[in-house]
């Protein structure tokens, strides 16, 4: 909530004026201005929650140890039943790196998606030499 607050709060009051000038109502002017604005905001929230959604062991083991059966089972909870319980330590490594690997494109496709499109291509300049424009 702060992440969205601080967010809203660094919005430009004069483009919600503008706005409201053109015949913007509220909610053309949520979807055309606070919407687009809070993208960084939106991306780093999706991200946290869902890299702690997946790596969430913690809670889930103190509280209910995977049960009742396996319905709060997650795959960090596999990963530890699997090396210190079951002592499959090849299985554990080989399921851990499949969840890096998932929470890695889950933030690469967030970041991807949400990320600022200015339209202006993005060049890569090397010191000591001059853009061309």
């Amino acid at each position: 909530m702060v992440l969205f607050l601080s967010g809203i709060v660094a919005i430009d009051r004069s483009t919600y004026e503008a706005a409201r000038l053109d015949g913007a109502g509220p909610v053309r002017e949520f979807f055309a201005i606070t919407l687009p604005a809070l993208r960084p905001q939106i991306s780093i929230a999706l991200i946290l929650t869902v890299t702690f959604a997946l790596r969430n062991f913690d809670l889930i083991w103190n509280t209910t140890r995977g049960g009742p059966g396996t319905s709060t089972t997650v795959p960090s909870l596999y990963v530890y039943q699997d090396a210190f319980q079951n002592r499959m330590l090849g299985r554990a490594s080989a399921l851990a790196i499949v969840l890096t690997v998932v929470i890695l494109a889950v933030v690469v496709a967030v970041h991807l998606a949400l990320r600022e499109r200015d339209g202006s291509p993005h060049r890569i300049v090397r010191p000591g030499r001059k853009v061309q424009s």
